[in-house]
């Protein structure tokens, strides 16, 4: 099941056109957004950043960083070199499907170009422990459930922001790592 996913998830990320945002002010940046089966059923695995970090900390993530131009070829590489670094993935175990949108975090001015890329499972995941708690999966049919995003308003530093969730698996995927997988969603929706 997720090989026929795989292919025509790449197909339609190739065929679309892609947001691309040229930020010269911003810090280049890329994720992996791992798709694996479990079961039978598709799954997207996720992680929780350590509480310790100086941005993002004890948020729930994909894999990636920073752009190290001077050892990483493109984004791409990025991708699989920092989802290596922080959950032990070697990169020849990744088939990378196609980028989704880029993004742009809004407190820390990073563009992000996240990379699907299609991984095994069961595998020997090795969390960094400077830079991950917590890894785990969730679902694409819990995902795509129409009752699983929310919005809700948080407090930052006194003012009320409306901010969109999906709650699931005793996590709250929220920012950056939400967009992201709204679009992929979104993306995966025109497969139907």
């Amino acid at each position: 099941m997720i090989d026929a996913l795989a292919q025509a998830l790449a197909g339609a990320l190739a065929a679309r056109e892609r947001a691309v945002l040229e930020r010269p002010e911003s810090t280049a940046a890329a994720v992996l957004v791992p798709l694996l089966e479990i079961d039978g059923e598709p799954h997207l695995l996720f992680t929780r950043r350590a509480s310790w970090l100086t941005h993002h900390q004890g948020q729930v993530a994909f894999p990636g960083g920073r752009h190290h131009p001077e050892e990483d070829r493109d984004l791409a590489t990025t991708a699989l070199r920092e989802a290596h670094e922080e959950i032990g993935l070697d990169p020849a175990h990744v088939r990378l499907l196609g980028a989704l949108d880029d993004i742009e975090t809004i407190a820390t001015r990073y563009v992000i170009t996240p990379y699907v890329g299609l991984v095994p499972y069961p595998y020997q995941w090795i969390p960094c422990p400077q830079e991950v708690d917590a890894i785990f999966t969730v679902p694409l049919a819990v995902l795509r459930s129409p009752d699983v995003e929310r919005q809700e308003v948080w407090d930052f530093d006194g003012k009320r922001v409306p901010i969109d969730i999906y709650p699931v698996a005793g996590h709250v995927i929220w920012g950056a790592t939400h967009r992201i997988t709204r679009n992929l969603l979104g993306v995966l929706g025109t497969l139907a």
